[in-house]
């Protein structure tokens, strides 16, 4: 995934930068894409639980990712 131009960073992330202790730029940077990532993939990961909750089947183990008994 590739973040747009509407793309947040979170605060927490914003603090860890500001107060980590990079030894050089190119530390920094890929700290920076690599937590950019992270918060993608947990996004995506959020979007997909979603989806899943909204096609599953109706009364059957919906919110939490029971498996309901057969």
């Amino acid at each position: 995934m590739i973040p747009d131009k509407n793309f947040k960073m979170k605060a927490s992330t914003k603090t860890a930068m500001a107060l980590g202790k990079f030894k050089d730029s190119h530390e920094r940077g890929a700290f920076k894409r690599m937590m950019i990532e992270a918060q993608l993939q947990e996004e995506a990961a959020r979007r997909a639980a979603l989806k899943s909750k909204d096609t599953g089947n109706e009364g059957k183990g919906r919110g939490r990712g029971a498996v309901a008994p057969e």
